[in-house]
């Protein structure tokens, strides 16, 4: 069974492109007018502001040098011979960064954990992150207890374990993204730990309290940002791409990865996640038929009746074989099909398993992982499923229109509800 989800008129990706690029550059130039036109201190660059005594973010002139300098050496999207879909993500950002330094009073500072896996940690930061701007309040992300990032033989977190002299990275965020939050060892952090005036925002916060999911059709006034009435999911999705930028280098090398399975071509994306989420969280997995009977509904109403190429993103690689045994005639493209079979978490993702991996391994890891997840956001149709974190973050990557992505009913999971995330 799939979730019932109202249907509406599809706009074409020649059609929809051009106003999705006209939205969020005005959005932009409406925030920079907005910021250089009430602000007395000093613009940082990107439309957020900097003070002039506690510039702690200089370092985003430095990025954004290097973005321009890099723009005329990297290809746009259709170069990476992909399809318009994959402009948003495969292009420098078009909304600049949050004003991480800007805060009303910056003696009291939030933290907000890294906790689990990739993308249910950027989705706990994320609404720590919107929490804290609501709050008017600066914040910053703290690592300290990351499985991200902790590896075995690790002695006060040194980077000189396993044969690798860079296996425990200091920080999980600078390495792939650019920086969220202020750095916790700035003078307005450390100010804030000596004073004990740091206050958690962890899960129970941003997430049991259910008005700080930001849920859908509901309304948030944050007036640190100058958004009035803002759409719950309408505010997630902004504040996730003024938030999650990732480098450049990543993003060229993952956009790069995507054009060598896709071709230009629009495409439908499986996510198929196995691994820890049944013997850790009890969870029974979709089937391969169950992807099958959706794609094949979604076949005649998105692709006009032609089989599309349908990437698989998967945690465990031996769904490949599954799904080509299933439909032989099918093109089943993976970063799967680039991994020998002892490569780290091959056959199933399990975050316990991070701390016996080099950073070679974690790297090799994430490139994957990140070329799968910007295949989830740009695919013309997805299909994935409830029990994960990755769905609801490619969910939020993806334009709002429900009728190009479905999540698949499992056992334990016919309650869940795209409204409440």
């Amino acid at each position: 069974m799939m979730k019932s989800i109202p249907r509406r008129r599809v706009l074409s990706s020649s059609t929809l492109l051009p106003l999705l690029l006209l939205a969020l550059l005005v959005g932009a130039t409406a925030v920079i007018s907005y910021y250089n036109s009430t602000t007395t201190t000093t613009n940082d660059g990107f439309g957020g502001r900097t003070s002039n005594k506690d510039s702690t973010f200089r370092g985003r002139r430095r990025l954004q040098e290097e973005e321009q300098q890099s723009q005329s050496q990297q290809p746009n999207q259709q170069q990476y011979n992909l399809p318009a879909s994959a402009a948003e993500w495969c292009t420098p950002p078009i909304l600049p960064p949050l004003p991480y330094d800007i805060c009303k009073d910056k003696s009291k500072v939030n933290s907000v954990p890294l906790y689990g896996g990739l993308t249910n940690s950027l989705k706990m930061v994320l609404l720590g992150t919107i929490l804290s701007f609501e709050e008017d309040r600066c914040f910053y992300v703290d690592e300290s207890a990351s499985e991200l990032i902790h590896r075995d033989g690790d002695d006060n977190n040194s980077n000189n374990n396993n044969n690798d002299s860079s296996a425990s990275p200091l920080s999980f965020i600078n390495r792939y993204f650019e920086p969220i939050g202020l750095p916790a060892g700035g003078e307005v952090v450390q100010a804030a730990m000596r004073s004990n005036n740091v206050e958690a925002r962890d899960w129970k916060v941003v997430w049991s309290i259910t008005r700080n999911r930001r849920m859908y059709g509901q309304t948030y006034n944050i007036d640190s940002l100058h958004y009035p009435n803002m759409e719950g999911h309408f505010l997630k999705r902004t504040m996730l791409r003024r938030m999650w930028r990732p480098l450049p280098h990543i993003r060229q090398t993952t956009c790069a990865g995507l054009a060598d399975h896709i071709a230009g071509e629009e495409f439908m994306t499986f996510s198929v996640r196995r691994g820890d989420k049944a013997s850790e969280e009890n969870f029974s997995f979709a089937s391969v038929q169950q992807y099958i009977d959706m794609a094949e509904q979604a076949i005649p109403s998105h692709f006009g009746g032609r089989v599309p190429t349908i990437f698989v993103a998967t945690d465990d690689c031996t769904a490949m074989v599954e799904f080509r045994t299933l439909r032989p005639t099918w093109r089943f493209v993976s970063e799967c099909d680039k991994q020998t079979q002892d490569a780290a978490g091959h056959a199933g993702f399990a975050l316990a398993d991070m701390k016996a991996w080099s950073q070679t391994d974690t790297d090799a890891h994430y490139a994957k992982f990140f070329v799968e997840l910007y295949a989830m956001a740009t695919a013309k149709y997805f299909i994935g499923v409830w029990y994960t974190n990755v769905s609801w973050w490619a969910q939020f990557m993806r334009d709002p229109d429900r009728t190009t992505f479905l999540m698949l009913d499992t056992p334990g999971t016919s309650d869940f509800a795209l409204d409440w995330n």
